[in-house]
C-alpha cells in the first residue's frame, strides 16, 4: 500500500506542471521521490492568455520606436514587458478563478470532478491519500469532502492559505462538516501565515473536528506569505505525514 500525496492548486496563472517544484522539494527532504498525483484546473480559467499577444505587439512597437530614435533595438524592453505581462496574466486568471468557483456552475463542477476522479482512482488502488490544497483549492476540496469524504481513503488533509473561516462567518458556507469526521480523516492541519490576506486559523469555526492550526511566521510580504510551498517548514510537515 502506497501513501500518495495529492496536490490541488489555487487560482492565478498555474501551469500543468505546477506540482514539479513541490515534489522536488519533498524529494530532497525525504531522500526519495514520493508517489504523487496533481489536480490541475488552470485551463478552466486561462483568460490571461490574450495578455501575451498584447505584449508581443507592445514589444514590436517599442523596438520600432527605439530603432527610429536611437538607431538600435530597445535592450531592456523584452524583460520589462514580460514581467508586466506575467503580472497581468496572474491578475486576470486570479479573478477568473474566483468567478469560476463562485459564479459559473459548469466550471465549478469540472473542478470538483477532477479532484473526485483522482481520489476515486487512488482509493480503488488501495492507496492512502495525503491531500494538500492551496488557497481556492481548499474550498474546492472542502465542498467535495464534505459531501463524500467517507468514500475515499484519506489519511490527512493539509490546507494552505485557507479562506474557510471568512466564508463561514460571511454565511457563504456552513460550519456543518458533513462527511468529514475523524473516522474518515485522521489529520486535518491548517497552515496559515498572518500576512496572507485570505488565510486564518479555522479550528474556531469547526469545533466538531480536531483541526490543528499551524501559524507560519517569517514572511516579509503578502506574496511571500501566500507561497507556502517555498517554506521548508511546510515541506517538512507534509513529509512527516508521508512517513507516518
Amino acid at each position: 500500500m502506497n501513501r500518495v500525496v495529492v496536490t490541488i492548486h489555487g487560482t492565478g496563472r498555474t501551469l500543468p506542471d505546477f506540482w514539479a517544484p513541490q515534489i522536488r522539494a519533498l524529494s530532497e527532504h525525504l531522500g526519495h521521490t514520493p508517489p504523487h498525483r496533481s489536480v490541475w484546473w488552470g485551463d478552466l480559467i486561462d483568460r490571461g492568455a490574450a495578455v501575451w499577444r498584447a505584449a508581443d505587439w507592445v514589444n514590436a512597437r517599442l523596438h520600432t520606436l527605439a530603432r527610429c530614435l536611437l538607431g538600435r533595438p530597445a535592450r531592456r524592453t523584452p524583460h520589462l514587458v514580460t514581467r508586466v505581462a506575467d503580472f497581468l496574466h496572474r491578475l486576470v486568471n486570479g479573478v477568473a478563478g474566483v468567478l469560476a468557483y463562485f459564479v459559473f456552475k459548469r466550471q465549478r463542477a469540472q473542478m470538483y470532478e477532477r479532484l473526485r476522479a483522482t481520489l476515486r482512482e487512488l482509493t480503488r488502488r488501495g492507496d492512502e491519500i495525503v491531500l494538500v490544497s492551496e488557497s481556492l483549492g481548499c474550498l474546492i476540496a472542502f465542498d467535495v469532502l464534505r459531501a463524500e469524504a467517507d468514500q475515499y481513503n484519506l489519511i490527512a488533509w493539509v490546507t494552505l492559505g485557507c479562506a474557510l473561516r471568512m466564508l463561514v462567518r460571511g454565511k457563504r458556507r456552513s460550519n456543518d462538516l458533513g462527511a468529514i469526521t475523524p473516522r474518515n480523516l485522521r489529520h486535518w492541519i491548517n497552515v496559515y501565515a498572518p500576512r496572507d490576506p485570505v488565510a486564518s486559523p479555522i479550528a474556531p469555526v469547526f469545533p466538531d473536528f480536531p483541526i490543528r492550526d499551524e501559524r507560519l511566521d517569517g514572511a516579509h510580504s503578502r506574496l511571500q506569505a501566500h507561497n507556502y510551498w517555498n517554506d521548508p517548514r511546510v515541506v517538512a510537515l507534509i513529509a512527516r505525514l508521508l512517513r507516518q
